[in-house]
């Protein structure tokens, strides 16, 4: 009779795959959530206004980000 356990032997490279295809699927459930949402869809909308007139920042790396937005 086989003996049941609590622990489980997963393969790393296994597990790194199943990690990376989590995070996509938490990445598209967080996309529906903004497009099933009102308030959403109107920051989408405003962002892509913004974006037709260029009216964006780009920074170079992340420690730039904080800078960036504290000028306004």
């Amino acid at each position: 009779m086989p003996c049941l356990t609590e622990a489980v032997s997963i393969p790393r490279p296994l597990l790194k795959e199943l990690y990376e295809h989590f995070a996509k699927i938490e990445e598209i459930l967080a996309t529906l959530e903004e497009l099933a949402n009102k308030e959403g869809l109107e920051r989408i909308k405003r962002s892509l206004e913004e974006y037709k007139k260029k009216e964006y920042v780009t920074v170079k790396n992340p420690e730039d980000i904080k800078e960036a937005l504290m000028k306004d």
